[in-house]
């Protein structure tokens, strides 16, 4: 297990602290399984295994102790170790994507910054000539995904399917063995939650992938609802367990209302776009409107991270940009009256992603004498 660890955000070492897991896994599965037919030696009386929780915060160390116990907890937490080290993977990959262009200019219909097709960053893999992808500047923030979107997706869905397999095959039967103080990751509902967090960060990315292909608005707010909708589905699994935890990581709560503000928000500027290409210009200011109230509902959680408060402020400033251009048109041009409240309903959510079942690996007997 000495490999998983390291630099966390080092990406070139991601697949390496992946295998190390998928290789560890099967192991500790197999010698759960033969327990009882081997002798391990154990001189100090019980087995230590040692084990911080992120999903908890904080810095406590947790100590798994008893031999039977021990190994079934320490099985439990290496499912959760292994579904997390795939999404990483998926996390490294998108910080290696360029970002959009940022300013006022995205928002212009006949700027070079919009209409220019990305380039995959010079020294990539499988680099295209420029003019080849089928991805331009997105008119939101964020990275550009490009030829990346449908691998990041599929592994957030492999994670997805380990997370489900913890949640439903592993952890549920070492809670009557629990202590009081025990680590949030052997808890079934904390990774019922985190399954549910990688199926909305997929859905994401295929809705980031849409925007970047210019697909029709509607069908890109339904995507983003339904991250929205996943994002919320983990809070609420969360919120009717909360009696399972002792503590919850905060930067995992605010990452979940995060990212049901973000999406819903984007949702309704899809509608908004809609609404201007429709020459529909004062229902379009108040669709602006009503996303800027679902980005304030984020921005405290934001404040959790550096990365996280300055990824907002640029949604924020990218949204005024796009109302401002509305307000200008208006004033010059079309003279509508602004709707207190938008007279458009959202689309129901459209969730297209689902986990990769995981298949678990078996091993031959353990040779322990």
């Amino acid at each position: 297990m000495h490999s998983t660890r390291g630099e966390i955000r080092d990406p070139a070492k991601a697949p390496e602290r992946t295998r190390a897991c998928e290789a560890y896994v099967p192991l500790i599965e197999s010698l759960c399984s033969k327990k009882d037919n081997l002798q391990i030696s154990n001189r100090s009386g019980y087995l230590k295994f040692k084990w911080s929780s992120p999903l908890e915060g904080g810095d406590v160390m947790y100590k798994l102790k008893g031999l039977d116990r021990a190994l079934e907890q320490e099985r439990g937490m290496a499912w959760m170790l292994l579904a997390a080290r795939i999404r990483d993977e998926a996390a490294l990959a998108v910080d290696q994507c360029p970002r959009a262009p940022v300013g006022p200019e995205r928002h212009d219909d006949e700027s070079e910054a919009t209409a220019r097709r990305v380039e995959t960053p010079v020294g990539d893999k499988g680099a295209k000539v420029h003019g080849e992808p089928d991805t331009r500047a997105p008119r939101s923030p964020g990275p550009v995904l490009g030829d990346a979107a449908p691998a990041v997706a599929t592994t957030l869905r492999r994670a997805a399917g380990v997370y489900k397999h913890a949640s439903t095959h592993v952890l549920p039967s070492l809670v009557p063995e629990l202590d009081a103080e025990r680590p949030n990751e052997l808890l079934p509902s904390m990774a019922e939650c985190m399954y549910c967090v990688c199926l909305a960060e997929a859905q994401a990315a295929t809705a980031r992938r849409a925007e970047e292909r210019g697909t029709n608005g509607d069908l890109v707010a339904k995507l983003h609802l339904g991250a929205h909708d996943l994002y919320k589905r983990a809070d609420q699994i969360l919120n009717e367990n909360i009696r399972d935890y002792n503590r919850i990581s905060r930067k995992l709560q605010a990452y979940i209302l995060l990212g049901a503000s973000v999406h819903r928000a984007r949702a309704y500027r899809c509608a908004a776009e809609e609404a201007f290409a429709a020459s529909d210009i004062g229902e379009a200011i108040a669709l602006c409107d009503v996303a800027n109230k679902h980005l304030a509902r984020g921005r405290d959680a934001a404040g959790e991270s550096d990365r996280w408060r300055a990824a907002a402020l640029e949604e924020s400033e990218a949204l005024m940009n796009l109302r401002k251009k509305y307000v200008t048109e208006n004033e010059v041009v079309y003279f509508e009256r602004v709707p207190d409240r938008p007279a458009k309903k959202l689309p129901e959510g459209k969730v297209i992603v689902s986990e990769i079942e995981h298949v678990p690996v078996v091993v031959e007997a353990l040779g322990v004498e």
